[in-house]
């Protein structure tokens, strides 16, 4: 095979003049070859000078120095910025250009149903096709928004009016600066999986499953980059040989995208086609085959190819391509030292192929993807695709080949490309196309085989009630570890009646994580909550269940007005805390204040109006306790009276803050005594020691004594005492 160049023109007006400027300059236009120089064709293509009609395109303000040059182009009234290197295409006055993603590119308008396309085009670049909105799908762009898909290197965004979709290689931002020059929000892309959909067919839903034989045939077959119309397809039907055509599907590295949808495949089955579906994801190096450099790589051959083949069953899925239907990966031409990389691929993708219920095929160059198969297939022990796709251009229609044995694929298990880069005319429509003779059975469906799994728990490891708390889990597959994505797994935070469940599928990476918006759970003995994650299980997969335990945050506090032990000669004063709290202990809102002491009088004290309170709240969880005495008095012999008034004794901790405060009056020996806010201020009271605002920090909280009498004798006098903490707080 070899390669196809074409020059296309590309529409920039001079400053101020309201038209437009055609300039020619040649654009890459990459076709099949799978031995780099079968072909060498050149041929041009203008753009015919005009104004863009609902488009136009002027030059941008002259770059700072060493920054690319850019042209702002303005469509449907949204305007980007792109790079000056980039063509500029208005698909309205130009319907037949094919819409290619493989080079840069901006594709404006809605692409034609008669697009000239080469058979085939390879590789993934920076580029965009903005389109007005198909008002009749649902769904149709309403608001902006931007999602990203890490599968197929694309950004999907959607504004009033419009659909834009983005592709990338190398020089992701610089896609991004171009969506971002228009006002959306890529900076809040959503990560997606691929459903096959990147080009011009617009997304689609799971389709109604077309019969088994949809990819069963015998004789003649052709391929090329974009589908036909359904007016060249029903031409082509009555005049041309071929019986099967062979659809993208989708694929990091399909040039052209995906251009059929359910509709189209429904359509064309029901008119005589059978199809050969083609899935072009990572290859063996970028510059394999007709890649000329832009080739997503493969980087993990056997993650890379269970992930590729998940890909590909979801969007034959969506096409309406029913299990057992055969799957072919477009493999291009490679040199020698890519071989046990891609023959480890293709093993993966196989294996998850028929996981999934549907059957493998490859196709490739013969002088290295089927030479490298036949030899693990003779090795035995190797899992080989179900069909073989080979090219060939020797105009010879037929499936034999020296090369490969008569016992490897001889149960109608094979195509060959006997033909590449041709064009050909019936009913009137001239097509570029390769030319393929099949000989595919109808084959037994595989049956799903479901792997075991396994979760693990890695969401929050503690909770607070009255605040919101993520659950997560991972899934991934027992054996291997590989994740398993876009599965749902529901979450449950506690037990009982007062479980709390969420749910949500799993990302690339197999995690999922939802949020229950405001925890209530109940406190037990060692302060934990149950956590359940649980997955189903579906035809792939096995369920799994995990379970685990989080910490629940709680407080506790104290508060007592007054408390002592006088001991005297000849009879000791003895005081038990009064009126207190007792220890409060909760994860939820309880306020527990016992009724305040009127007054406590004894020979050597008195106070009037003691109350205490403990207050906690949840949301975050928070601990306050209070203890107040309106008045008090002591007098002990040998020391002087100690009065105070007014006298507050507050503690609050939460999982981020710890406070204490005191505030009273206080006079000794009848003298007003000026008390700063400091804590632990201490006076010498000769035989006995006076500290006000004791403050002592716990592992958890803070502890509060407003007044404490203290001497060596044993005099031990607290007037208003608060303690709180918080517990099982987050590192």
């Amino acid at each position: 095979m070899g390669q196809r160049w074409s020059c296309a023109g590309h529409a920039r007006p001079a400053p101020g003049s309201g038209g437009t400027i055609t300039r020619h300059r040649p654009l890459r236009s990459a076709r099949t070859t799978l031995r780099s120089a079968l072909l060498a064709c050149a041929a041009t293509a203008a753009l015919t000078a005009g104004t863009l009609g609902t488009a136009t395109a002027a030059q941008a303000a002259a770059p700072a120095d060493g920054a690319p040059a850019t042209d702002q182009v303005t469509y449907q009234g949204r305007t980007f910025t792109v790079p000056e290197s980039w063509d500029v295409i208005d698909l309205d006055r130009h319907p037949d250009t094919c819409v290619r993603f493989d080079r840069h590119a901006v594709y404006l308008g809605t692409p034609g149903a008669r697009q000239d396309c080469p058979a085939k085009a390879l590789g993934r670049t920076e580029a965009m096709l903005v389109q007005p909105a198909d008002r009749t799908r649902e769904g149709a762009a309403s608001t902006t928004r931007v999602t990203r898909d890490t599968t197929d290197h694309s950004y999907r965004a959607t504004a009033p009016g419009l659909e834009i979709t983005a592709t990338y290689s190398g020089d992701r931002k610089d896609v991004e600066r171009v969506l971002g020059s228009a006002g959306l929000p890529v900076s809040e892309a959503r990560t997606v999986r691929s459903t096959g959909t990147t080009g011009t067919a617009g997304k689609t839903a799971a389709a109604a499953a077309l019969p088994e034989d949809s990819t069963s045939f015998q004789g003649k077959g052709f391929d090329r980059c974009a589908a036909p119309s359904a007016a060249q397809m029903q031409a082509w039907k009555g005049a041309s040989p071929y019986g099967a055509v062979g659809v993208y599907i989708g694929g990091v590295n399909a040039g052209c995208g995906v251009t059929v949808d359910a509709g189209w495949m429904r359509a064309q089955y029901d008119a005589g086609w059978k199809y050969f579906p083609i899935y072009v994801g990572p290859q063996a190096s970028a510059d394999a085959g007709s890649c000329n450099g832009t080739c997503d790589v493969i980087d993990d051959p056997v993650a890379d190819g269970a992930a590729s083949a998940r890909d590909a069953v979801q969007a034959a899925g969506a096409l309406g391509l029913p299990a057992g239907s055969v799957l072919y990966y477009n493999m291009e031409h490679y040199d020698g030292e890519h071989g046990a990389v891609v023959t480890a691929f293709l093993e993966s993708w196989t294996r998850t192929v028929h996981e999934l219920g549907y059957r493998s095929g490859a196709y490739g160059s013969l002088s290295s993807l089927i030479t490298d198969l036949v030899d693990a297939a003779q090795g035995g022990g190797y899992l080989a695709p179900d069909v073989i796709d080979f090219a060939k251009w020797d105009d010879n229609a037929t499936t034999d080949e020296p090369r490969i044995p008569a016992a490897l694929w001889a149960d109608h298990q094979r195509i060959k490309q006997y033909s590449g880069d041709l064009t050909q005319s019936y009913g009137g429509v001239s097509l570029n196309i390769d030319a393929n003779l099949l000989d595919v059975g109808a084959g037994a469906p595989q049956p799903p085989v479901q792997k075991d799994t396994q979760l693990a728990y890695t969401g929050a490891k503690t909770v607070s009630n009255g605040s919101p708390a993520e659950l997560a889990a991972t899934l991934t597959e027992k054996d291997g570890g590989a994740p398993v994505t876009g599965r749902e797994v529901a979450l449950t935070l506690g037990a009982g009646d007062a479980a709390q469940k969420c749910a949500a599928k799993t990302d690339d990476q197999g995690r999922a994580a939802c949020t229950i918006a405001s925890v209530q759970q109940p406190l037990n003995a060692d302060a934990t909550v149950p956590v359940t994650a649980e997955f189903a299980g579906d035809d792939a997969y096995k369920a799994s269940k995990a379970e685990a335990a989080v910490s629940l945050q709680y407080v506790t506090g104290r508060a007592f007005g007054l408390s002592a032990n006088v001991p005297l000669p000849l009879l000791s004063v003895k005081v038990d805390p009064t009126p207190d709290t007792g220890e409060v202990r909760t994860a939820g809102a309880v306020t527990k204040a016992p009724p305040c002491t009127a007054s406590v009088s004894t020979l050597v004290l008195s106070a009037e109006a003691l109350c205490a309170k403990v207050d906690a709240k949840t949301g975050p969880s928070t601990a306050t306790a209070t203890a107040s005495v309106s008045k008090a008095r002591v007098g002990i012999a040998g020391l002087p009276v100690v009065e105070v008034s007014g006298l507050t004794a507050t503690a609050t901790s939460s999982c981020t803050r710890q406070t204490g405060s005191t505030s009273l009056t206080l006079k000794i020996a009848g003298a007003v005594v000026d008390v700063p806010d400091t804590p632990d201020h201490t006076i010498d009271l000769g035989l006995a020691r006076l500290v006000v605002n004791e403050q002592k920090k716990t592992a958890d909280g803070i502890e509060v004594t407003a007044v404490h009498l203290t001497s060596a004798t044993g005099i031990d006098v607290t007037i208003g005492a608060a303690r709180s903490a918080a517990h099982n707080c987050a590192d």
